[in-house]
């Protein structure tokens, strides 16, 4: 092959993955890849939203933030006479694909005209990320909520110590280009490569009765320790159990799991600080269909009106 045959076809091969690489950057753009939402690490509740956001997302999602990093609806531009904070995890969030006005905590306010409800779910955050910013909330906002609605989904979020902000695929600076390209591996690389080499290390055996035991311990010591934080908010507080889906797909499995949280809850409803308490399984089972969900814990869009409605009844809005 000739020296010029090579630099043709080396140019070639060049134009080649340019073109597939602007095209995979165009498709991903498209879908909503390449802005993702941006955090900032904080050493008392681990990491936030940044504030001042605003960015069209997956399915045409519009995900916005206020000036202190709260998750709001800007269509629902009320003079707000009362504030409610809902504080939680991705299932409070929404997640990228779900609009803010597809929110439960929006949905929960869209009919009170001077009822402004901001949402602090924050992806992967733990009921120590909740308590710590709820105990604290005077350094997050100049705001006065009335009441904070926390809501935290079991055997998950209480098995989760505090999540520290360099443990997660999130982003604090926006992905250099190919943006698309980069958010789409990055999640890649966390959700599927590091797990899958993790599994590849060689599997000791496990003692199944103590590593029962060490989860229900940590859930037990998750929920005392909650229970404090919340004392200590001198806040009012409403707690209220995001189920996940395999409570209502099969129930006599879980039926022991779910009297276990009712006592936790009970045992909260003694703190002067918690007006009330809310399993929402006991208010959706007969109302629950599959496609309320999209995986085994988060919404769909009719999830998050059918979570919204239950909300309101369960709390007596």
């Amino acid at each position: 092959m000739t020296i010029k045959r090579l630099g043709i076809n080396s140019l070639l091969l060049l134009a080649s993955i340019s073109f597939g690489v602007f095209i995979c950057e165009l498709a991903g753009n498209l879908l909503g890849l390449g802005n993702p939402l941006l955090y900032k690490e904080d050493s008392l509740v681990g990491y936030r939203l940044k504030p001042n956001q605003s960015k069209k997302r997956l399915k045409n999602s519009i995900v916005t933030t206020d000036y202190e990093g709260f998750r709001i609806d800007p269509n629902q531009k009320k003079k707000e006479s009362e504030i409610i904070v809902f504080v939680g995890d991705s299932v409070t969030y929404g997640g990228s694909y779900i609009d803010d006005s597809e929110l439960f905590s929006s949905i929960f306010c869209a009919n009170y005209r001077n009822l402004l409800c901001l949402n602090s779910g924050v992806n992967a955050w733990g009921t120590y990320n909740m308590g710590r910013f709820i105990s604290n909330f005077s350094l997050y906002s100049d705001r006065n909520p009335s009441k904070f609605i926390l809501v935290i989904l079991p055997e998950d979020d209480d098995l989760r110590n505090l999540k520290e902000f360099s443990s997660l695929p999130y982003w604090s600076t926006n992905p250099r280009y190919p943006k698309a390209i980069n958010e789409l591996l990055n999640y890649a690389l966390w959700k599927y490569i590091i797990p899958n080499l993790k599994n590849n290390k060689v599997k000791e055996k496990k003692d199944l009765s103590k590593e029962r035991s060490i989860k229900s311990q940590t859930i037990k010591h998750s929920w005392e320790d909650l229970n404090n934080y919340i004392e200590s908010s001198k806040s009012t507080v409403e707690i209220v159990l995001t189920p996940p889906k395999k409570w209502f797909d099969d129930y006599e499995s879980h039926k022991f799991k779910i009297d276990i949280y009712e006592n936790y809850l009970l045992t909260l409803s003694k703190n002067p600080n918690i007006s009330k308490t809310c399993n929402l399984y006991n208010y959706i089972k007969d109302d629950y269909l599959s496609t309320d969900f999209v995986d085994s814990v988060h919404l769909s869009k009719d999830g998050h009106k059918k979570w919204a409605k239950h909300i309101k009844s369960c709390l007596n809005y």
